[in-house]
């Protein structure tokens, strides 16, 4: 995990005792199950401490940019193999996460991870994220296409006072969504190739 544990120190993000040990039994899980349950295409040691980690990780960076203290519950809409909420979950053990998979194999390999790195702060929901009601400090997303769309998915839980924190690329995302304010913040971070940008819609 050395990888990982460069790029945290060079960009500032501090990581509690213990947390290279759960990434290391992560990144097993995900090479494990990746070939039998399509988690992920990026199966490489580097690529998954860069890409899957490091990248989930840069949202605190975004946060931080954006005013949002973190506490209380933080729900991850579409979980799929545990990104941006796996991580997040580990570095800020004392926070809650909510992780939705609506895919059943997807949560149960969730609810592994959850198991075998003995994750008491996160809790997994097979199901649609309209179908689940509560109030939530932070909602995150990554791999969206479509902004709006994914605001329509969760405006249940955006209308509570939650915001919506979209992990997007390098595009900015050039339109505007009635009845939301937008900010956008770009993270550049060293020590890799990537820029990214995260959308903030309340």
């Amino acid at each position: 995990m050395e990888r990982l544990k460069e790029l945290c120190s060079i960009n500032r993000i501090d990581l509690p005792e213990g947390a290279l040990v759960k990434f290391k039994d992560y990144k097993e899980l995900l090479k494990k199950w990746g070939k039998r349950v399509n988690l992920t295409s990026l199966l490489e040691d580097k690529e998954i401490e860069e890409k899957h980690f490091f990248d989930s990780l840069l949202g605190l960076k975004a946060f931080e940019r954006a005013g949002i203290e973190l506490k209380g519950r933080i729900c991850d809409v579409g979980s799929g193999a545990g990104f941006p909420g796996i991580p997040l979950a580990i570095v800020k053990p004392d926070l809650e996460f909510l992780l939705v998979e609506p895919r059943k194999k997807r949560a149960v390999f969730l609810e592994e991870v959850k198991r075998r790195l003995s994750l008491s702060n996160v809790k997994v929901e097979n199901k649609l994220i309209q179908e689940v009601s509560g109030d939530f400090n932070l909602l995150v997303m990554r791999a969206v296409k479509e902004p709006k769309e994914a605001v329509k998915l969760v405006s249940h839980l955006i209308k509570g006072g939650a915001p919506l924190c979209i992990y997007r690329g390098k595009e900015s995302f050039k339109g505007e969504i009635k009845g939301y304010s937008l900010k956008e913040i770009e993270i550049n971070p060293l020590g890799v190739n990537f820029n990214r940008k995260f959308l903030f819609i309340s």
